[in-house]
């Protein structure tokens, strides 16, 4: 892959990047989604003078000034006028002013996955799929590689410490979080191609979950011949997948990872430790003992995955063993935000029933029986709420009291009748004690002022409640 160092001014004279000879100024619409971002320092680092706009100020957007990266607030379609290709998120419609403007000037215009899939060509690409943890997962691997020396590209959602992961490496290796939603993870052009697991998700894009389970075999279809597919060994939908291309003539050898004795890579002697969890991995190479910072069987499973991967790769499992043990986790992936008054404060990107009760469970386990467990929810999307109102009902009846704010509708427009206060409903005449708080603020402060010393508060939610949960702790400290 052809890269040069970054250079605020576009790429060296003389230089083709991998987008292109005739590509030089970057524009990207929506550049403060997660994703986005991080694509932004990737083609900023590789030599691209790299230009964006988003709906939404903020700290994203105000890091990416630091960085050396012009981007407007708002939308406009002066923004778009010099640039050589315009890349959209999957959130920006047609309709965007800035779009329009290409399209009426001629220029060049792709989606993130589509530019995602042209760079995942260009090197020895792992791609990280699954509905459930694949950030987490493509985070530890990216984590064991770089200690492993192997110097990979990173293209990742989400942050750690509060920064971006994504980042050129000098490596041929590159690590890609592989995002099934509106199918951009076909566009991808693997070697070797991991899934978490596979449940419904996203059926405002899939017709139903055959349809879903179809889009992961193209997936992995797209595996290279000489790669590895790595499936979850334990997941009935990831089972169904490797049998579709387990005898595939010529194909990518399938390795499995999870709890049962099939698996390649299996976890046994799973045990609970101070903020985390221990087990024993046993693989082709032998047995050996690990331990994690970050709690929950879940996080198990996402490691073994990321050693599986590591088996491949030929990275020293002892220097791979070093980094899962050190790695503290992604942010708003079960990230402690310290204690207030006692009240100890988790805050999760959980938004799915699935994701839910593992935060739950895992909180549970860190509690050792003390306290209350005091959840805020937002939910997220209609179509989700919709969907799965009965199993939101279901597995928080797992906290001892509950808060519900208002569904944030993210890319939607509301849905006649679906709202949040239905989860409310429902969880009513149980043991549970629930709240129907409309506003995200007040539902947060409502919850931790009923919270006493010892008590435990987990936010979850994957739209605006972890910022408002940020601004109520800061206000709360000051």
């Amino acid at each position: 892959m052809t890269m040069v160092a970054a250079a605020v001014d576009g790429l060296a004279p003389g230089m083709d990047g991998p987008l292109g000879p005739e590509v030089d100024h970057v524009h990207m619409v929506g550049v403060g989604g997660a994703g986005m971002e991080g694509l932004a320092r990737l083609l900023h680092e590789m030599g691209y003078r790299v230009t964006g706009s988003d709906a939404v100020d903020g700290p994203i957007l105000a890091d990416l000034r630091r960085s050396g990266i012009d981007v407007f607030h708002g939308h406009d379609a002066a923004y778009v006028r010099g640039a050589d290709l315009l890349i959209y998120s999957a959130a920006v419609r047609a309709s965007n002013p800035e779009r329009q403007e290409a399209s009426a000037a001629g220029t060049r215009q792709s989606s993130r996955a589509e530019v995602l899939g042209i760079l995942s060509s260009k090197q020895d690409t792992v791609a990280v799929a699954g509905t459930h943890g694949k950030t987490t997962t493509a985070s530890l691997l990216a984590a064991a590689a770089r200690a492993a020396g192997r110097e990979p590209t990173v293209a990742i959602g989400g942050w750690v410490n509060g920064r971006t992961q994504s980042a050129r490496g000098a490596g041929e290796l590159m690590v890609v979080e592989a995002d099934e939603y509106d199918r951009s993870f076909l566009e991808l052009e693997p070697w070797l191609s991991v899934v978490t697991n596979i449940e419904a998700e996203h059926l405002d894009c899939y017709a139903d979950e055959a349809d879903l389970v179809e889009a992961f075999v193209t997936f992995i279809g797209r595996t290279r011949a000489d790669g590895c597919v790595i499936l979850n060994g334990d997941d009935p939908l990831s089972q169904t997948v490797a049998e579709r291309v387990a005898g595939v003539r010529g194909g990518p050898r399938v390795l499995t990872f999870g709890f049962n004795n099939h698996c390649d890579v299996q976890a046994t002697k799973l045990k609970r430790v101070s903020g985390g969890t221990s087990f024993t991995c046993e693989d082709a190479s032998g047995t050996r003992p690990l331990q994690l910072r970050i709690p929950g069987r879940h996080n198990v499973a996402n490691a073994l995955a990321v050693i599986a991967v590591a088996g491949v790769l030929s990275l020293d499992p002892i220097v791979v063993a070093a980094a899962l043990s050190d790695f503290a986790g992604v942010d708003r992936r079960f990230q402690h935000r310290g204690q207030l008054d006692g009240v100890s404060v988790i805050d999760d990107y959980a938004h799915h029933p699935t994701e839910i009760a593992a935060t739950l469970e895992a909180t549970r386990g860190q509690m050792h029986g003390e306290g209350r467990l005091v959840v805020v929810f937002q939910p997220h999307t209609y179509t989700r709420t919709q969907r799965f109102q009965a199993d939101f009902v279901r597995v928080l009846r797992a906290a001892d009291s509950i808060w519900v704010s208002a569904v944030y509708a993210a890319r939607e427009v509301p849905l006649e009748g679906v709202e949040s206060d239905v989860i409310v409903s429902g969880l009513q005449g149980h043991d549970t004690e629930a709240h129907w708080v409309p506003d995200g603020d007040r539902a947060l402060a409502a919850a931790l002022d009923s919270c006493t010393s010892g008590d435990w508060l987990v936010v979850m939610g994957a739209g605006d409640i972890g910022a408002r949960l940020e601004k109520l702790l800061t206000e709360r400290r000051a």
